[in-house]
Order: structure tokens, then sequence, then C-alpha cells
């Protein structure tokens, strides 16, 4: 079974090249999707929790809702981050290589698995080729302004934790260029599809 790799910066059209390629038949995970499984799951959370109270942001008696508003702050702050890639880092390696042993099992030929963080956290060595989306960044902050409630502060947050575009293709197998239309995105994917598959 072939497995690809897709990541990209935040903003880049991941998950609108997910959705491309489910239409075209062929299965996608994606790892965002795991996080928010995790979040649901009450253990989980609580071992953030004990995570943060070790970094000094939560009482010895604190509530789910008091680790998820902390964990809203993890752009702005490494530590908050770092607590929270302790925990949930692990976890969802574990869940990426059973739904990957799962679809072997199944007979697929060929997955792709989103990623967002596929080469800083080291990840490449669990697919056969790698595909970084590339967008450039004055498109990709028009985008998410427009797209989600982040402030130029925020956004500016979220880019200096991804790796740039020319760090993430020089590691990739395949690049693809998302700076035009939605229509022209698509075609790019779908030939991407046709040609390497």
């Amino acid at each position: 079974m072939k497995k690809i790799g897709i990541t990209g910066g935040i903003g880049c059209g991941k998950s609108l090249a997910s959705e491309i390629i489910r239409e075209s038949g062929y299965k996608v995970l994606d790892a965002d999707d795991l996080t928010k499984e995790l979040w649901q799951d009450e253990n989980v959370v609580n071992k953030i929790g004990l995570k943060l109270r070790d970094y000094g942001y939560l009482a010895d008696e604190f509530t789910p809702q008091g680790v998820r508003a902390v964990a809203r702050r993890a752009f702005e702050n490494m530590q908050i981050i770092n607590a929270l890639e302790t925990v949930l880092q692990p976890l969802i390696l574990e869940k990426m290589k059973l739904w990957l042993k799962k679809r072997e099992e199944e007979g697929e030929k060929v997955v792709f698995v989103i990623v967002p963080l596929l080469f800083e956290c080291g990840l490449q060595y669990l697919f056969d080729e790698t595909v970084t989306i590339n967008v450039d960044n004055e498109i990709r902050e028009r985008r998410l302004q427009l797209s989600r409630p982040l402030s130029a502060t925020g956004i500016n947050l979220r880019f200096n934790r991804q790796w740039a575009n020319w760090a993430r293709s020089r590691y990739a197998t395949h690049t693809i260029e998302n700076n035009g239309t939605k229509e022209e995105f698509k075609e790019t994917i779908e030939e991407f599809l046709r040609a390497k598959l």
C-alpha cells in the first residue's frame, strides 16, 4: 500500500485537497480530526490538565473547561504548546499508525494522510511520498482573515510555528502551488492524482 503524506502551512488548502481526493475515491485521514477526537476524551483532557499544572498554568483542582481555556492560548506561549504536544502527539501517532494498518488490511492500494506539522514533527518516515501545498504568505493571510476569526498577530504566530514554503519543498517529494482559484487548485490536484497514481 502506498502511503502519501500531505502537509502545508495554515490556510494553504489542505482541507480542500482532502475533499477533492476523497471525491476521487481515495481514503484520507486528517490529523486535525484525530486531535478533535482526542479533545472529546475526558481522560486525555485530564492528562493535558496535569501537564499544564506541572507548567504552572492550572491550580490543583482544574476543570475540563479550564484546561480548554488555557489550551486556546497555545500559540501565544511555547510552554503551553510543549505541554499539549507532549500529551497529544504520541496519541495522534498511535491512531495514525492504527488507521494505516487497517487500510492496508482492507486492501487499499493508495491512501493519504493530512499532517499539518509533518516535517516539523519528523513524521516523513511513515510515508512513501510526501506532498507540500504552498501558498504565498500574503495570499494565505488574506484567506485566513476571510475564513477564520484570527487577528494579524494570531496569524503570524501560527506562521512562525510552521516551516517556510521553501523548507517544506526541499524535503517533500512533490510541491503543489495553490496561489490561484479553487477551480485551478482542484484541476491541479486531479492532475496530480492522474499523473502519480
